[in-house]
């Protein structure tokens, strides 16, 4: 019994070490990215996925530091309050008050029709679908509870893990580009084939991913160490690594991944040139100043040399007719179409299933209801390719106001970051990066979904964690500035 007690414990005591959290962050990535690439709720790999999610909430649990969480849950906070709202929805209600809420009384009239007693029913109008919308939150929880648990130094590295992700999933569209159609290479049965999708089912999601990792390959090309071979190598692989991203969005025809490149190219160019920055310990000892004109040093030069790479690689296809996402941006197709038509239904869907929503999951089914009769056609859709409206209908006043919470949450520290950008070398453009692709994946919600795809909300869950890091690290700066300062003066 002391044997098996002294094991235990020693298992315990190696599972906190700041090294194997890293890791274990590292392997839970590496699967979502594997099995959480599509957004349908009958994906298979789906099996594997959330009960390894949930395994990781409870190492996360077992191995976490309440004080190291100390100001930085928020982010967290928010799913919890979503997980919560779904649990509730899935609370039965009796016949008197169930019926009461608004558009049942369709079903009510079902059930009396059939000679049916009027059932406990939940409020969700799709139990099963708001059952697995309710899974879903473990991958983006348990990503958000691995990254609390890591020390600063290792939260430094999660931004390089997304990086390769992302050059692994660039890598394998080259290879189905190469490849046959509908060849083993596609990991998903209901796929944009003929496309390079990566290790993603849809070319939006692939696109969107791409055009958010070149605002981190811009962020990570600037952030210098005191070595300066490694800083070199950091340069100018992301640059080129850039340069690879490029024509990939445009071969994959995601209209949302183009559509996202031109700013985030600039983004990135402003971190190459204007970034420049340390590591906000080494800043204080060798600070690194912004060029205040231009030089002929091999990192301008690089960085012209990419931007006109840039422009070719933007200017070729436009000129030989040659990109699908030129083709679907600027010219028509059976579903971008019905996306509009469908809008004047979502606004109304919206304000039918006020207050309390229709339940998350639910829109698919809904939908068959409002769908006009002048828009039935071969094609379907099982989500609102509007994700700002899909969660007004879903989730009713409160997922609004849980919206509205972060959102706040958001600006306030955007206002508090701009404040005290002066003060700080390192935590102010991560920061910035972090808001930039944040903003990207709130844009491709209001034509898409990309948040419900698994490796996409688990990135996103996580920018927001390091946001939320980041901003007091600016604030604390400011302070330390006024300190010494105040220090001098004296």
């Amino acid at each position: 019994m002391k044997t098996l007690t002294k094991t235990f414990a020693n298992i315990k005591r190696n599972a906190v070490e700041p090294r194997v959290q890293f890791y274990a962050f590292v392997v839970f990535f590496g699967i979502v990215f594997l099995t959480g690439g599509g957004s349908r709720d009958d994906i298979q790999s789906l099996v594997l996925l959330r009960p390894i999610a949930i395994l990781f909430c409870g190492y996360a649990l077992v191995t976490m530091d309440p004080v190291n969480w100390r100001g930085r849950k928020f982010p967290l906070l928010v799913a919890v309050s979503l997980m919560l709202l779904l649990i509730l929805q899935l609370v039965p209600l009796p016949p008197s008050i169930w019926t009461g809420l608004p558009q049942r009384q369709i079903f009510a009239d079902i059930a009396a029709i059939a000679s049916i007693e009027q059932p406990w029913r939940p409020l969700s109008l799709s139990p099963s679908k708001t059952l697995n919308s309710l899974f879903s939150l473990a991958v983006p929880i348990a990503a958000m509870m691995l990254y609390l648990n890591l020390d600063r130094k290792h939260r430094q590295r999660v931004l390089p893990v997304f990086i390769v992700l992302c050059a692994i999933s660039a890598m394998l569209a080259l290879l189905q580009l190469a490849g046959p159609s509908r060849g083993p290479l596609y990991l998903y049965r209901i796929s944009n084939f003929d496309n390079g999708v990566g290790l993603f089912a849809n070319r939006n999601h692939q696109g969107v991913m791409l055009s958010v990792a070149i605002v981190m390959l811009g962020s990570y090309a600037a952030s210098l160490k005191p070595n300066v071979s490694l800083s070199s190598l950091k340069f100018y692989g992301s640059v080129a690594t850039i340069l690879v991203f490029v024509p990939l969005i445009f071969v994959t025809g995601s209209r949302a991944g183009l559509l996202l490149m031109a700013p985030g190219l600039l983004t990135a160019l402003f971190f190459i040139y204007f970034g420049r920055y340390l590591s906000e310990s080494a800043s204080r000892s060798r600070r690194s100043p912004s060029p205040k004109k231009w030089t002929f040093s091999p990192r301008n030069l690089v960085l012209l040399a990419g931007a006109g790479a840039v422009a070719v690689f933007v200017a070729l296809p436009v000129i030989f007719s040659r990109s699908l996402a030129y083709d679907r941006l600027f010219g028509t197709n059976e579903l971008s179409e019905l996306r509009l038509q469908v809008l004047p239904t979502l606004l109304d869907m919206s304000k039918d299933y006020l207050p309390w929503g229709s339940g998350f999951g639910s829109f698919e089914y809904l939908y068959k209801i409002y769908e006009p009769r002048d828009l039935l056609s071969p094609s379907y859709l099982n989500q609102a390719h509007n994700d700002w409206l899909q969660l007004i209908i879903e989730g009713g006043i409160p997922a609004i106001l849980i919206a509205i919470a972060a959102i706040i949450w958001f600006f306030t520290r955007m206002i508090k970051l701009m404040l005290n950008w002066r003060a700080s070398q390192f935590s102010k453009y991560t920061a910035l990066m972090c808001a930039v692709v944040t903003a990207f994946f709130l844009a491709a919600s209001v034509a898409d979904y990309p948040l419900r795809v698994p490796s996409v909300i688990a990135v996103f869950a996580v920018i927001l964690c390091v946001f939320n890091d980041n901003v007091p690290a600016v604030q604390r700066s400011k302070m330390k500035q006024r300190s010494q300062e105040g220090t001098l003066d004296r």
